[in-house]
């Protein structure tokens, strides 16, 4: 079998056609040695992209997001009370539709107000994994000088970039498959929101990997408390015990901070 068939025959289904092509070719290549038969194959191909990525979307959320897009009120001028309150609503409605920023709707405000004191406008913010979470930038307090989000969705990145235009925030989004390497990236803060038992599903120990080879001062990451349907099943406990245990040792945990369904580690690295 050929990576570039198989790539090629899953790219095809409409359900992961905006997943990066690399990133489909590498767990390709992961996974033919595993099954002889190509079918067997292309169903754990598809299986593991609906985990990592296809799971966390909502019916026709692209469409949605980009009707929604067409009635932005506008960037802010004057900063008064208004548009900010009218900002943030408006975000409230993208949020919702993508799962993993949706679970976060009913404690928006707390976390936001908890993660403002650590972004500072002067910061470097690199936000690896994001899925929607650039959408949720009104809430942040201290815009930072200087944003940019990736992640393996093609259709994120232009509506992310598409949100970054329109808003007036100088930002930008790329595509980048966190699994796959690091391109030399630095930053002042790095956001790892939820993607490290995404990462160590597909391989262990891959997302501290990722971790120890990125050049960052602080880091800021999260990790899901409960299931997609509501059930805590000892998530906090199994992540935050194999967390902390394995955490190389030039990282020293500031804060670690639990809220109704995701738990928050901030992470400084010493003799940055």
């Amino acid at each position: 079998m050929k990576i570039e068939d198989i790539t090629t025959e899953v790219l095809n289904s409409k359900k992961y056609a905006n997943v990066d092509k690399n990133v489909v070719a590498r767990i390709s290549a992961e996974i033919i040695p595993r099954y002889p038969k190509r079918k067997d194959v292309i169903k754990a191909v598809k299986k593991e992209l609906h985990i990592i990525h296809e799971s966390f979307l909502q019916d026709d959320c692209y469409l949605k997001v980009e009707q929604l897009l067409t009635n932005y009120p506008g960037k802010d001028i004057n900063k008064d009370e208004s548009f900010i309150r009218a900002d943030k609503e408006f975000a409230l409605k993208l949020l919702a539709l993508h799962s993993s920023t949706k679970e976060r709707l009913r404690q928006v405000e707390e976390i936001y107000q908890y993660l403002n004191k650590y972004i500072q406008a002067e910061d470097e913010v690199i936000d690896i994994g994001c899925g929607f979470n650039p959408l949720a930038l009104p809430f942040l307090e201290n815009k930072p000088q200087k944003y940019t989000a990736f992640d393996i969705s093609s259709a994120t990145i232009s509506i992310l970039n598409k949100y970054f235009e329109l808003s007036g925030f100088a930002y930008q989004a790329a595509i980048y498959d966190a699994a796959a390497g690091v391109p030399g990236i630095r930053g002042d803060i790095l956001l790892l929101f939820k993607l490290f038992p995404l990462l160590e599903y597909q391989k262990k120990g891959r997302a501290f990997e990722l971790l120890n080879s990125l050049d960052c001062r602080r880091y800021i990451i999260s990790f899901p408390t409960k299931s997609a349907s509501g059930k805590e099943k000892g998530m906090e406990q199994y992540y935050s015990s194999r967390f902390e245990k394995e955490l190389p040792e030039k990282f020293s945990i500031i804060e670690k901070k639990v809220f109704l369904n995701e738990m928050f580690y901030i992470l400084e690295r010493k003799n940055f």
